[in-house]
């Protein structure tokens, strides 16, 4: 039986133990090794960046054209500029770096240059070049197959009380422009149809500019006898032009006949 004083039959209270005293955290100090670890790593990345970047950057500066130079200009310091660009080791031996620039300065262009185009050994005439002349001749739309700077071609004419036979041009190669003489010329054509006469032998195609009325001035390189041949085929009815191609051996071969019986314009 319950006593008498009154007892609730609830359990006594729990005892809460007393909180742990309170500690600081202390300051990491400098000498700390993961600290010091982690700014020995971020040094490490940025030299390992630094150097690959400096490794993916393979461009030189090389020496070019500030802008378009024709043919036979002197080149001056003026006409030079420097690019950057990655050359593979053989192209890079036949271009001028930018710290040579000052030996094309007064140097002859033996072919036309365009703006930003890279310098080589090959865009000057030599000490031993020949006087040459460069001479532009128009030819009709049709009359001229793709050419490209550096390129050599033929130079026909049609006459029409021209010869059907003749001697053979003389040899040439580069720009010598040896071509039938007035004295190849023989006995006119039957039925005046006239003749297709090799003027210009193995000249050196150096650009072209098109005409409003869609024919083309061609700008060849000839040597100094062979001027006035390339003048008056500009002026003749009509002007062919062939573009020679080398053979094995890096030749154009000889001129073969320098005149046939032509069929009219």
């Amino acid at each position: 039986m319950p006593d008498g004083r009154g007892s609730s039959g609830r359990s006594a209270d729990p005892i809460i133990p007393p909180s742990p005293p309170a500690r600081r955290l202390g300051r990491r100090g400098w000498r700390d090794t993961r600290l010091l670890f982690g700014v020995l790593l971020v040094l490490v990345s940025v030299v390992i960046g630094a150097r690959l970047f400096a490794t993916a950057d393979r461009t030189a500066a090389w020496v070019a054209a500030k802008a378009n130079l024709p043919a036979g200009h002197v080149v001056t310091a003026a006409d030079l500029v420097t690019v950057r660009a990655q050359l593979d080791d053989d192209t890079a031996a036949r271009y001028y770096p930018g710290r040579r620039s000052k030996e094309v300065i007064g140097g002859t262009l033996a072919r036309p240059v365009g703006k930003g185009e890279l310098l080589s050994g090959a865009d000057f005439a030599g000490p031993d070049a020949g006087a040459t002349r460069i001479v532009p001749v128009v030819v009709k739309a049709g009359r001229v197959p793709p050419l490209t700077p550096g390129d050599h071609v033929d130079v026909y004419v049609y006459q029409p009380s021209g010869a059907v036979d003749g001697t053979d041009a003389s040899g040439g190669s580069g720009t010598s422009g040896g071509a039938a003489s007035p004295s190849d010329v023989g006995s006119p054509a039957a039925g005046g149809a006239g003749a297709e006469v090799l003027v210009l032998h193995d000249v050196e195609f150096l650009g072209e500019q098109r005409i409003a009325t869609g024919d083309r001035s061609l700008t060849l390189r000839v040597s100094v006898d062979a001027a006035i041949r390339a003048v008056a085929a500009s002026q003749s009815e009509r002007v062919d032009v062939v573009k020679l191609q080398r053979d094995g051996r890096g030749q154009v071969g000889d001129a073969g006949p320098t005149a046939a019986q032509g069929y009219g314009r």
